[in-house]
């Protein structure tokens, strides 16, 4: 029975290859992610870089599985997709992994590296990664920008950088799942992957069987204008929650108003301090420019504990010591930046979200704390990159009858509660849950991986506590020691 069953799925991925055209799948073979500690299977399909052109220029998708622990599988796994957009799922799977224990008993979990991430033909400026000479010019706005134009235009030389927006990659991840044997499959993504999700579930309805989305990013968000409307929203709660803390206010009675003021000095020709460099110690002079106050206070919004430091950095920049500041945004940024892949993240949102980005919402940002920095950002890039036209339906949701399971943040600074609202509105099962005091990345946190797994095992949510998220507690303030950041 087991070779008969074995020998049926075998010929069911032949078929479904078939269908496919374009792909064409190598077998697995044994190997090893960083982060997880058994064996699992890799393999890759070749598929056309362009879609239109299946004789043209091939490209190759790598993907990982991780093989369910039971004899008795499911046939169902669980296909992850990645954030971003410009993160590797394979990189990004051991820390995922954890969320997937439960499940990883009788599904199979799969990672695909997106086309131009990862091991997919990666899009990325691995030569620039490399330790900045000063603080000064790793900060430098338009050194970066110059650095990142000139990076797009050596990628855009050796591939076609048209071919790698989000509806076009997801019928690799198709691709994988017809090479897997597998009728259906679940859905899970964090961030820019839940736009990937959805523009899946909107393809091939028929192949999945559930959803989840983790801070939904739907794909008429317009990414660099709602970096900014979306972010001073929640640098206006943390500034309500500072207020309404009786130590925080005590310590920092005017914070709203210290970070106007810190945004006049820096613009214009930028505000001089010096600043420890964090690798030599040495003291740098540096001269903070707006576009890096901006990344510097949104950064810290995604995660709630360095949210909460946030009112002391503040603080401390107000006399002019901008370490605790820049350190808090360094933390976490650093850690992304090793899993990014800068081409493949631009030859998305310029073909996709910058188009979209009219007057309207561009005079919404320029009216945010953070004004136009996030969008001078892209048109600069943008112009070194081609796009070809998206079409009008990858706009829309689908309107297929699966369960869905959204989470949200209310504190997250990227995909906040109200994508959540308006995407759920859409679903004809979609069940919306909002974690109050979390940010960006819900999944891990309290009791919601016992929602993941349950939701996904049962495709539904019966019996599971959908109120489990508002138990949560924020965090507290940092209190810093006697005698700093004390208002003066």
């Amino acid at each position: 029975m087991a070779e008969l069953a074995r020998v049926i799925r075998a010929l069911a991925a032949c078929a479904a290859l078939a269908a496919a055209g374009n792909a064409a799948a190598a077998p697995t073979e044994p190997c090893r992610l960083k982060g997880i500690d058994r064996e699992l299977q890799c393999g890759r399909v070749s598929v056309a870089e362009d879609p239109d052109q299946p004789d043209g220029r091939r490209i190759e998708v790598h993907y990982a599985v991780v093989p369910a622990l039971a004899r008795a599988r499911s046939l169902e796994p669980v296909f992850v997709f990645a954030g971003g957009p410009g993160q590797s799922a394979r990189r990004a799977a051991g820390q995922v992994q954890p969320l997937f224990a439960r499940l990883n008993a009788r599904r199979d979990i799969v990672y695909v590296d997106q086309r131009g991430t990862g091991l997919s033909n990666p899009l990325a400026c691995e030569t620039e990664r490399g330790p900045a000479a000063s603080l000064a010019e790793s900060l430098d706005a338009k050194l970066l920008s110059a650095r990142t134009r000139d990076c797009l235009r050596r990628l855009g030389a050796a591939a076609d950088l048209r071919q790698y927006a989000t509806w076009i990659a997801v019928r690799d991840v198709d691709a994988v799942r017809a090479a897997l044997g597998h009728p259906r499959i679940n859905l899970w993504g964090a961030s820019y992957g839940t736009r990937a999700a959805l523009e899946y579930l909107r393809q091939f309805p028929q192949h999945v069987r559930s959803v989840v989305l983790d801070g939904v990013a739907p794909a008429d968000m317009a990414l660099p204008a709602s970096f900014a409307i979306d972010a001073q929203a929640s640098l206006e709660r943390l500034i309500a929650a500072c207020a309404g803390d009786s130590a925080c206010n005590r310590r920092y009675p005017a914070l709203g108003a210290a970070i106007e003021k810190l945004l006049a000095r820096v613009s214009g020709a930028g505000l001089k301090t010096m600043v420890a460099h964090p690798l030599t110690g040495q003291p740098e002079e540096l001269r903070l420019q707006a576009a890096t106050l901006a990344s510097a206070l949104r950064v810290p919004l995604y995660s709630p504990p360095l949210a909460a430091l946030l009112p002391y950095a503040l603080g401390e920049a107000s006399r002019d010591n901008l370490a605790p500041l820049l350190a808090i945004a360094a933390s976490l940024a650093s850690g992304v930046a090793e899993n990014f892949a800068e081409g493949m993240h631009f030859a998305v949102v310029c073909a996709e979200d910058l188009p979209r980005v009219d007057a309207a919402a561009r005079s919404a940002a320029a009216a945010t704390r953070f004004g136009g920095s996030f969008l001078s950002i892209y048109d600069d890039a943008c112009a070194a990159v081609p796009t070809r036209e998206v079409p009008a339906a990858f706009y829309r949701l689908s309107d297929a009858d699966v369960p869905v399971l959204i989470l949200s943040g209310g504190a997250d600074p990227a995909t906040p509660p109200r994508h959540g609202e308006r995407v759920a509105k859409g679903f004809k099962r979609a069940t919306h849950v909002l974690a109050p005091h979390l940010a960006h990345g819900v999944s891990m946190h309290g009791c919601a991986p016992e929602l993941v797994a349950g939701f996904i095992r049962n495709a539904g949510t019966a019996g599971l506590d959908l109120g489990c998220l508002e138990k949560l507690p924020p965090p507290k303030f940092f209190a810093p020691p006697t005698g700093e950041g004390k208002a003066r």
